[in-house]
């Protein structure tokens, strides 16, 4: 049994979470983790402890495709329509459409947070240096972050993205709406995405360090595809960071896909509602969802006429 025990040394108390594990007609006591200096746990918190503890929010237990042959060929061949589309492109040709994507992946998943900037203030903003009327120093930043994040990612995406390049996007996404002691680390407090539960503090590091390195594995398993869709999922379950998951997971996804030479993608806000229902079922493992949801998104995006 999982439970929350108070070890007094010297003058002072200390929480930790330990399991009590019965051998014969012995009680033996495993500590699992130190939690800090004596204080009220909630309810809540106590659950996320126990829930990651349990490995119940690992999802990633096995390495397998969730989608058919035939959407990963359908979903390459998208991409390479696309990339063959650009190189008939002038340079200048080529950076209008860049910028276009850009203002599209921006706006929307900032809006999927709470920003009101559409896909033209966006771009006014960002490229042509017009500062739209009617938006809050938060909505700017927002903007402004993910761009500088977004050229982290196009300068790194030759390599597997480790612990440190999620700080640096953490950093770039969150300047200016965090403080310095959150900014850029994994949480250190107990955070809900609404009433729903996330992996605990105490063991975000070390699912971070398994999404990783799986996300390396899989690549010699499944789908690269299939390795961006699927560990986008698991990354959104742990929810590593005090604030900024989303915008840091869709970063992350797009990294993942152009990391294997494939176009990226843009979630749009009027398909919020089924995203999150695709991430909320797959909290519960069953993880198709989401691999089907990224197929269409990406199947719509790259669509061309003839």
């Amino acid at each position: 049994m999982v439970s929350i025990v108070t070890k007094k040394i010297k003058e002072n108390e200390y929480l930790y979470l330990v399991d009590s594990i019965r051998k014969k007609n012995k009680v033996i006591q495993k500590t699992i983790k130190y939690i800090g200096k004596k204080r009220p746990i909630l309810k809540e918190e106590f659950e996320c402890m126990k829930l990651s503890y349990k490995n119940e929010d690992w999802v990633l237990n096995e390495s397998k495709d969730e989608l058919s042959y035939n959407d990963h060929e359908e979903m390459k061949k998208a991409s390479n329509s696309y990339k063959k589309y650009l190189d008939g492109l002038d340079k200048v040709s080529k950076e209008k459409e860049r910028e276009k994507f850009l203002s599209i992946f921006i706006s929307n998943s900032n809006a999927i947070e709470g920003s009101t900037m559409t896909p033209r203030e966006t771009h006014n903003y960002l490229f042509n240096d017009i500062v739209p009327k009617g938006h809050t120093k938060k909505e700017l930043h927002m903007a402004s972050n993910m761009i500088n994040a977004w050229d982290y990612v196009e300068k790194n995406k030759k390599k597997i993205p480790e612990h440190k390049d999620l700080f640096k996007l953490h950093e770039f996404v969150n300047r200016n709406i965090e403080t310095e002691e959150t900014l850029g680390k994994y949480k250190k407090a107990q955070n809900y995405i609404g009433d729903i539960y996330t992996t605990s503090y105490l063991f975000s590091e070390e699912k971070m360090d398994l999404l990783l390195k799986w996300v390396s594995k899989s690549f010699k398993k499944i789908n690269d595809f299939e390795v961006a869709f699927q560990s986008h999922a698991q990354f959104e379950i742990i929810h590593p960071f005090i604030d900024g998951n989303g915008r840091v997971g869709r970063l992350l996804l797009n990294w993942i896909l152009m990391y294997k030479n494939n176009m990226p993608i843009a979630v749009p806000v009027r398909k919020r509602e089924k995203y999150i229902s695709a991430l909320n079922t797959a909290r519960r493992g069953k993880i198709k969802g989401i691999c089907n949801f990224f197929f269409n998104e990406y199947i719509e995006q790259y669509k061309f006429v003839n």
